[in-house]
């Protein structure tokens, strides 16, 4: 399989799908729906909707009917981001190559912005018809879950380096995101429970290694590439992977993680391909 081929076109099917299911730009207040429209369809990896439809094609569900929960999974994503870069969180200024909400939009338009995105992942989640979808992306999403990893991210600025506290705001902040995108694609398509347990460990372990592999490349790339500024980490003072385990580790945990996530994808009796070569992509990617 052609991984980046497969890559760029699911990508080009989540950004139509993105555009079809977000309110006009001219549909009042304006200004909000134009700075929704500006914060999704600003270019991004798709990386969560990707591996939702992956998950789902292992079962042989097509496309098409997938592309709300893909989509529902970006929504929140991207919410998450316009939150995170507001000046009370990371007060980042750069985001997709591009200025953040609140930096074109004002603070306010841009809280509301990440409020308006999360509730419209929820409506496309309850249009499609499947409770359990809801719930999945509910329980990633809440105090157990992605907020929690963003409130302690918060609270570890300027903390010694702590091993636990690291690998609970990886988790949580961005790892329990990747694995509800791929436990809803197989939701969706019907997996059975015990392969539904593989993939969730499965997601797990990429979402892990793709936190980390965003701490090393926060010190080892440049703006112009991640599309956000680098060195974000230390002038915030963050707690990273690499600044707790040190550089050589951290590039070994990543591979690590990902040679058992594959590993994983190998017991169960299904078409993994495209689950594991997106794992590969993550594991060597440099944006």
């Amino acid at each position: 399989m052609n991984i980046e081929h497969y890559l760029r076109e699911k990508q080009a099917a989540i950004d139509t799908a993105l555009k079809d299911c977000l309110p006009p730009e001219a549909a009042r207040p304006a200004v909000l729906h134009e700075a929704m429209r500006y914060c999704v369809l600003n270019g991004g990896k798709r990386i969560r909707p990707i591996l939702c439809i992956a998950a789902a094609e292992a079962y042989r569900k097509p496309v098409e009917s997938v592309l709300a929960p893909a989509v529902a999974v970006e929504l929140f994503h991207c919410s998450t981001l316009v939150h995170d870069d507001l000046p009370c969180m990371d007060d980042d200024d750069l985001r997709r190559g591009m200025p953040t909400c609140h930096i074109k939009f004002g603070e306010a338009n841009a809280v509301l912005t990440g409020d308006a995105l999360m509730i419209h992942a929820f409506q496309l989640l309850a249009e499609y018809g499947n409770s359990k979808l809801s719930l999945e992306l509910a329980k990633a999403a809440g105090s157990l879950g992605v907020i929690a990893g963003q409130v302690e991210d918060l609270a570890a600025e300027g903390q010694p380096p702590n091993k636990s506290l690291i690998e609970f705001i990886h988790m949580n902040k961005t790892a329990v995101l990747i694995r509800a995108a791929v436990r809803m694609g197989a939701i969706a398509a019907g997996a059975p429970e015990d392969e539904l347990e593989n993939l969730s460990r499965f997601g797990e372990k990429i979402g892990l290694a793709f936190q980390i592999e965003d701490d090393i490349l926060d010190e080892t790339s440049t703006d112009e590439v991640l599309g956000k500024p680098t060195g974000s980490d230390t002038h915030h003072h963050k707690m990273t992977y690499p600044a707790v385990f040190g550089m050589q580790t951290a590039e070994a945990k990543v591979a690590e993680l990902t040679n058992e996530a594959v590993a994983l994808l190998d017991m169960l009796p299904r078409e993994t391909s495209a689950l594991r070569g997106i794992a590969e992509f993550l594991m060597n990617r440099r944006f």
